[in-house]
């Protein structure tokens, strides 16, 4: 599903119009950048809990080449279920 399939089918559930659904899912994205950054999680009562994962820099090797090259630190989000959401799912 790409994001305006997701802003639309979202807007029809809550009612709203696409322009002001597809502004709170930015917001919504801003804030979890924001707060990742920061290695702050994010809880959302009867959905799940998103926890930022860091990795520091390293070096990687190509196998085909020998090539060395340096990767920067990154930081990923780890989504956890809440279990209200996983018996939804299951069902």
């Amino acid at each position: 599903m790409d994001n305006k399939t997701f802003t639309g089918r979202l807007a029809r559930t809550l009612g709203r119009s696409t322009e002001e659904t597809a502004t709170l899912t930015d917001a919504l994205a801003k804030l979890m950048t924001e707060l990742g950054g920061e290695l702050d999680s994010m809880a959302i009562p009867g959905f799940g809990t998103f926890t930022p994962v860091k990795t520091d820099e390293r070096v990687i090797t190509d196998e085909s080449t020998g090539r060395r090259t340096l990767m920067p630190p990154s930081i990923t989000m780890h989504f956890q279920p809440s279990v209200l959401l996983r018996k939804k799912l299951s069902r």
